[in-house]
């Protein structure tokens, strides 16, 4: 009998998803900073320890850009969490003297060689990578300049990215749970939506 794994990746795409288009509607000006709260408990939860396990689940089942992926945006959303706590408000501040600017920044770079890694993991997949470096690259230079119309432009990559992060995870669900393609994703090789355990050198 085949021994076969859960596909953790519909947790952190849901996760990430979620979690993004909470903050994104902030940073897009969507609501003020009274619902900001809500947000903090999201990234603890969801974006960070929901993430942070599908991340190693990940690890086990040999999928290292997503192992990568989950537990390094899972690491971020609990440091952003932790920050805008102290903060107050999980707004975007509109200028924080630069510093949140090289903060994003680090992780857009996270983001964008993830994203050269997803070019064969299918369409979706690289779009949601492409989304997430751009969004970040938005805030940086948000932070930089002072300029709010980078933040809302940084919510709105948020919110489109957050959109196709959902689409992954129900995709992978579905597709999945029926054992066949019903939504595509656009993968390069069908063993991608596999639930089969695939050997953990084969990614290294």
């Amino acid at each position: 009998m085949t021994e076969k794994y859960a596909n953790a990746s519909t947790l952190g795409y849901a996760g990430f998803a979620l979690t993004l288009w909470m903050v994104s509607m902030l940073n897009a000006g969507w609501f003020g900073r009274s619902a900001s709260h809500m947000d903090l408990l999201m990234a603890i939860a969801f974006g960070g320890g929901a993430m942070g396990l599908a991340g190693l689940l990940e690890y086990f089942r040999g999928h290292t850009n997503n192992m990568l992926l989950f537990l390094g945006f899972g690491a971020f959303w609990c440091a952003w969490a932790v920050h805008a706590h102290d903060l107050g408000t999980a707004m975007m501040s509109p200028s924080a003297g630069g510093y949140m600017g090289w903060f994003f920044l680090v992780w857009a770079v996270f983001a964008f060689y993830i994203w050269l890694a997803s070019m064969h993991a299918g369409v979706m997949r690289n779009l949601f990578a492409l989304g997430v470096w751009l969004t970040l690259l938005a805030l940086a230079i948000a932070d930089w300049s002072g300029i709010a119309g980078f933040t809302i432009l940084g919510g709105y990559l948020g919110l489109i990215s957050a959109l196709i992060g959902g689409y992954v995870s129900a995709a992978e669900t579905i597709n999945t749970s029926a054992g066949h393609d019903v939504l595509p994703t656009g993968a390069a090789h069908a063993a991608a939506a596999s639930n089969d355990p695939v050997p953990i050198r084969a990614q290294a």
